[in-house]
């Protein structure tokens, strides 16, 4: 099982209120778009970003061209904090 798959079920089972959008949304309505990341939507509700903190944690995820040696903390706070509603994480 990928990656990708992992995470949307992981997301599911901590009942993350969530939708999937871009290349893998398309991909399950049967494109042919190669994708390697996951884009979600998710509910800015404070108890919905504490289990979607809780559920991604045992992935480590970062962001995107962070630098390994700064410091990061994955939890509600960075969550709420993001200024575009999204999170990109490599796995």
């Amino acid at each position: 099982m990928s990656l990708l798959v992992e995470a949307i079920i992981t997301l599911a089972k901590n009942k993350v209120d969530f939708v999937v959008i871009g290349g893998m949304a398309i991909r399950s309505h049967g494109s042919s778009y190669v994708t390697q990341d996951l884009d979600v939507c998710y509910s800015r509700e404070k108890t919905n970003l504490v289990k979607l903190a809780k559920a991604l944690a045992p992935l480590d995820p970062r962001p995107r061209n962070f630098l390994d040696e700064l410091p990061f903390v994955w939890d509600e706070s960075t969550l709420k904090r993001n200024k575009f509603h999204t999170q990109n994480v490599l796995w």
